[in-house]
């Protein structure tokens, strides 16, 4: 039977094949590669009757691949570093095209072991990233760097150990040692260490990795909730204490999220997001002049450098914020399904949060987040407040509030 195997050859140089590698090279009917690197490959197989053809476009190379073996050809993907790491088994392994394939994967020597081996640092405790070609924001690397003793990193051109230095200065992680590597295994290897400060000044060519060391890592604790008096206040309806703690504990927010707030009133809830996710952002949309002033001096008060908000139409404002991790609405001016399809744009996963307390509202929620996520969440929470009357007390019962819950998968898993 035809079989796939997927090969790592490690950072580049040809005394880091591994035998076994070399072995089903040469064994292989065709052998698959970017062609950069097809001229090494024809020298290591040697005088082996191997076909070797160029890696081209993903979606293409999966149908090559598919086309040979159909014709029974034993078949070597080759790839640079250790294709388990950030590499293309994993792409291969989730496409439809390869379900029935009988796959072999040959592990490689990745580069971000040459750094660690280069500066003599282990990697059993350290936290491995890739922003090489992924959307990472900087409050998610300094979250990172924050929590754990080392991290490693597969740069990019843009996201280089330059862009990482500066992210460390940023957040204040003044503290740490930044490590970085190129042409790791060749005779042009470039090594350089030193501070945030110093490798801020360094330049790197666009392949590299970058290992961040940090002597003091903390877990990111998240705050204690708000009481309604820590507020400033004014006209403007504000959100309960009671019913905002359930409201973040459904949204279960991380430190480095992404997160709207649609029709935010006075702030509270935004105020609670931005300090519960201080490595992330919260983009805050309100149309009312006079409550977005007041989200403005709780910004101020309670000094969220995170917060930014955006004055207007819930519907246009948020066609023009970044992508979200997270979104809660708690007013969207009737625009819900408008605000729900530019969600369902963004090519991530987003979990949404609606409160409802109109009938007329509750109803839409309802119908429109079930067409996203039949299995939505949904909770009614009624809160009462005692009063005192002369020497009795009494129970204020507050309109009761729906918190919907749902997933909304936008164009990731429908691409």
């Amino acid at each position: 039977m035809s079989r796939l195997t997927i090969i790592g050859i490690g950072p580049g140089s040809a005394e880091y094949f591994m035998p076994a590698a070399r072995t089903r090279m040469r064994e292989a009917h065709t052998v698959i590669a970017a062609g950069r690197i097809l001229p090494m490959l024809k020298e290591v197989c040697g005088d082996a009757e191997t076909e070797f053809r160029p890696m081209g476009k993903i979606r293409d190379t999966l149908e090559m691949i598919g086309g040979l073996l159909e014709e029974g050809r034993e078949v070597a993907l080759v790839v640079s570093g250790d294709p388990l790491m950030y590499s293309l088994y994993k792409t291969i392994r989730n496409q439809e095209i390869s379900r029935d394939w009988e796959m072999e994967v040959i592990p490689g020597i990745g580069s971000m072991q040459m750094l660690g081996a280069a500066f003599g640092e282990t990697m059993e405790d350290a936290k491995l990233l890739s922003v090489h070609g992924r959307s990472r924001t900087a409050g998610s690397v300094a979250l990172c760097v924050t929590e754990n003793p080392k991290v490693f990193f597969l740069c990019s051109k843009e996201q280089g150990p330059a862009w990482l230095a500066n992210i460390m200065l940023d957040y204040g992680l003044d503290e740490v040692e930044v490590f970085a590597g190129a042409n790791l295994s060749y005779e042009d290897e470039l090594l350089a260490s030193g501070s945030p400060a110093e490798m801020a000044q360094r330049e790197f060519p666009s392949l590299c990795v970058a290992m961040i060391k940090n002597p003091h890592p903390r877990p990111v604790s998240r705050p204690c909730f708000l009481s309604d008096r820590d507020f400033e206040r004014g006209k403007t309806p504000m959100t309960k204490e009671e019913i905002r703690v359930l409201i973040l504990h459904k949204m279960q927010l991380h430190p480095d999220d992404i997160i709207w707030d649609i029709g935010a009133g006075t702030g509270s809830v935004s105020v609670e997001c931005a300090r519960q996710a201080l490595f992330g952002q919260v983009h805050s949309v309100e149309r009312d002049a006079d409550a977005v002033r007041l989200i403005e001096k709780n910004r101020e008060k309670f000094s969220l450098d995170n917060l930014f908000i955006y004055e207007g139409d819930a519907a246009r404002r948020a066609a023009e914020l970044p992508a979200p991790d997270k979104v809660f609405i708690g007013g969207s001016g009737g625009k819900l399904r408008e605000i729900l399809e530019i969600i369902d744009t963004f090519p991530r996963t987003v979990q949404v949060t609606v409160s409802a307390v109109t009938l007329e509202t509750i109803s839409e929620a309802g119908e429109i987040l079930g067409n996203y996520d039949p299995d939505y969440d949904v909770i009614q929470a009624t809160v009462g407040r005692g009063r005192r009357i002369g020497s009795y007390h009494i129970m204020d019962t507050n309109n009761p509030v729906m918190i919907f819950t749902a997933t909304i998968h936008g164009t990731k898993d429908r691409s």
